[in-house]
C-alpha cells in the first residue's frame, strides 16, 4: 500500500515494497512498550497473507522476522510473488481451514484492509494478534467509523518518519504517515498509542 497523490502509479494487485527498517522499528517499539509478550516463544507460527517479495527483491515481513527467529508462512495472490503459497486468496481461504496462526501481520492492499483485518481475526485463536500496516488517516472518515466501534483494536505504532515504498528511489517518502495497527481478538480495553 502507498499513497498516491504524489503521482505515484498504482500498482498490480496493490504490491509495494515495505521498507525493512519500518518493520525493524516496529519490532523494536512492541517488544519494548507493549503488554503482549511478544517474542517465538509465545507466537511460534505466524502468516504474512500479503506477503509480496518479486524477482528483484525479498518478502518484506517474512525476511525481518525470520531473521529475529520468528517462523512465518508466506502466502500471496500474486503468482509472481516470494511467498511460499503463490496465487493464495486469503479473503477466499476457509478460516476453519487453516492452521492456527497467533499472529497475522501484513502490509494489505489498502481497498481491502477492513475485510483483511476482519478475516484475519477470525482466522486467530483469542488473544492472538493481528497486525497491519497502514496510513495512520485510516482512524479517520464517516465510513470506517463502525469498523473502528467493533473491531479490537489494541495499540497503534505510529512512524515518526514517513516510509518510501520504491526500492529504487529510497530518498522519495510516501506523503503520508503510516502506522502498525495492532488488534486482539478479545481485546476490550482502550487502545494505546505510541510514536515511533
Amino acid at each position: 500500500m502507498s499513497s498516491t497523490n504524489r503521482g505515484t502509479q498504482r500498482n498490480a494487485d496493490d504490491y509495494y515494497v515495505t521498507p525493512h527498517w519500518l518493520i525493524e522499528d516496529f519490532l523494536a517499539a512492541f517488544s519494548e512498550n507493549c503488554r503482549f509478550n511478544f517474542d517465538e516463544q509465545a507466537y511460534p507460527l505466524m502468516l504474512d497473507p500479503s506477503a509480496g517479495g518479486c524477482e528483484q527483491y525479498p518478502m518484506s515481513y517474512p525476511t525481518v522476522l525470520e531473521k529475529h527467529g520468528f517462523t512465518v508462512d508466506s502466502w500471496d495472490i500474486r503468482q509472481d510473488s516470494r511467498a511460499k503459497f503463490k496465487g493464495r486468496d486469503f479473503l477466499s481461504i476457509d478460516p476453519t481451514y487453516t492452521p492456527a496462526y497467533q499472529i497475522i501481520i501484513t502490509n494489505p492492499p489498502f481497498n481491502v484492509a477492513q475485510e483483511f483485518t476482519e478475516h484475519a481475526l477470525e482466522m486467530v485463536p483469542n488473544g492472538g494478534l493481528v497486525i497491519m500496516l497502514q496510513r495512520l488517516n485510516w482512524l479517520g472518515s464517516q465510513k470506517r467509523k463502525p469498523m473502528w466501534q467493533k473491531l479490537p483494536l489494541a495499540a497503534v505504532y505510529v512512524h515518526s518518519k514517513r516510509p518510501g515504498f520504491d526500492p529504487q528511489k529510497p530518498s522519495k517518502t510516501d506523503s503520508t504517515e503510516y502506522a502498525h495497527f495492532v488488534f486482539c481478538k478479545g481485546y476490550e480495553l482502550a487502545p494505546e498509542l505510541f510514536v515511533i
